[in-house]
C-alpha cells in the first residue's frame, strides 16, 4: 500500500489520533514546568558537588575522587541537555516535528549512557594501570570527609527527585535520579576505601595502603558500568522502535475483543514506544464492502478501544481504521 492511498483511506474512515483529542498539541505547562525546575536544581547541585570533588581529588592525589568529580561533571552536562529536551517536549508538536519531540528522550538516554560507559571504561584502565605500577598514596583523612559528605548529599538528592518527580512519568528525571543513586554508591565506596587506607597506614602498612585508591577505582568502575550499559540497550530499542512485547500483546487483545464484539473478520495492530510517547495503530476489516455503520457507531468503537487502554494521555497517538479491503491495514 502506497503512502497516498494510506492517507486517503485514513481520511475516509475517520482516523482518530490521541494528539488531536486529548491535548498533546497543547504544552503541558504545569508538569513540564515542574520537570524542568527539578532538572535545573539537580544540575546546579551536581556541578557544585563535582567541582568540590575534582578540587579535593587533585589536592589529595586521589584519582578515584577525581573520577567521581568528572563523572558528576558529565552527568551535570547531560542534565542540562535534558532540561533543553524537556522544554522542547513541553512545546508540543509543530510543522517540522508533527509528532512532537518525544523522540529526543531515548536519544539523550543513549548519549548519556554511552558517555558514562566510556567514563567507567577509562576509570577501569587507569585503576588497573596504577595497581600494576604499585599503587599510589593518597590523603586518606580528607578523602574520608569528602566521600562521606558526597554520599549523604547524593542519596538525599535521589530521594528528593524521586519524591518531587512522582507522577510526572519523566524518563529524564528517572535517569537523573538514577545517576544520583549511582553517585551516592560511588561516594560511599570511596569512603570505605579511604577508611581502609587510613587503618592500613596506622598499622604501619603504608605500602598496602597505596593500593586502596586504584583498587576501589577498578571495583567501582566494574560495578557502575552495567547501569549505563543497560540504559544504552534500553534506549537503543526505543530509537529503533522495537515494539514493546507487553504493549503489543495488550493492544492486540483489545483489538481482538472489539473485532469479535462488532463482527469484524480481521484486525491488525502496530505499536511503538519512543520515550514517553506511544504510537498505536489498529485496523479492522468488515465482512464486506456492503457493511454499513454510522460515523457515530465507528466513534463508539474507537472510544471503547480508548477506554480499554485506560485513556489517552499526553504523547499517546492512536489511529483506528475501518475498511472492507485487507490492503488498507
Amino acid at each position: 500500500m502506497n503512502e497516498t492511498a494510506s492517507s486517503a483511506a485514513a481520511a475516509e474512515t475517520g482516523e482518530r489520533r490521541g494528539a488531536s483529542t486529548n491535548g498533546t498539541r497543547r504544552p503541558q505547562t504545569d508538569m513540564g514546568g515542574r520537570e524542568r525546575r527539578l532538572l535545573l536544581v539537580s544540575a546546579a547541585a551536581t556541578l557544585f558537588l563535582s567541582a568540590a570533588g575534582v578540587a579535593v581529588g587533585v589536592w589529595t592525589g586521589a584519582k578515584s575522587i577525581v573520577f567521581d568529580g568528572m563523572y558528576g561533571v558529565v552527568d551535570a552536562g547531560m542534565t542540562l541537555v535534558a532540561w533543553s529536551v524537556a522544554r522542547l517536549i513541553a512545546r508540543g508538536d509543530d510543522h517540522r516535528f508533527q509528532y512532537g519531540y518525544w523522540h529526543l528522550e531515548p536519544m539523550l538516554a543513549f548519549l548519556n549512557g554511552a558517555v558514562l560507559l566510556f567514563a567507567c571504561t577509562y576509570a577501569f584502565v587507569d585503576g588497573a594501570g596504577a595497581l600494576l605500577a604499585g599503587g599510589r598514596p593518597v590523603g586518606a583523612d580528607v578523602g574520608v570527609g569528602y566521600a562521606a559528605a558526597a554520599a549523604v548529599l547524593s542519596f538525599a538528592a535521589y530521594a528528593y527527585l524521586r519524591h518531587k518527580g512522582r507522577g510526572l512519568g519523566s524518563t529524564l528525571l528517572d535517569l537523573d535520579a538514577r545517576a544520583w543513586l549511582l553517585g551516592g554508591a560511588l561516594s560511599a565506596g570511596l569512603c570505605l576505601s579511604f577508611v581502609a587506607a587510613g587503618l592500613l597506614e596506622g598499622a604501619g602498612a603504608a605500602r598496602s595502603a597505596a593500593y586502596a585508591d586504584p583498587a576501589i577505582l577498578v571495583a567501582l568502575s566494574m560495578c557502575l558500568a552495567p547501569f549505563p550499559a543497560a540504559a544504552v540497550a534500553r534506549s537503543s530499542r526505543e530509537i529503533l522502535q522495537v515494539a514493546p512485547l507487553d504493549l503489543d500483546a495488550r493492544v492486540a487483545g483489545i483489538a481482538g475483543e472489539a473485532a469479535a464484539r462488532y463482527g469484524f473478520v480481521e484486525h491488525r495492530s502496530h505499536v511503538a514506544k519512543v520515550g514517553r510517547a506511544w504510537f498505536v495503530e489498529i485496523g479492522f476489516v468488515a465482512p464486506s464492502a456492503a457493511t454499513a455503520k454510522t460515523m457515530g457507531e465507528l466513534d463508539t468503537i474507537r472510544q471503547e478501544v480508548v477506554d480499554a487502554m485506560g485513556g489517552l494521555g499526553p504523547g499517546c497517538w492512536l489511529t483506528v481504521d475501518f475498511t472492507a479491503d485487507r490492503r488498507w491495514i
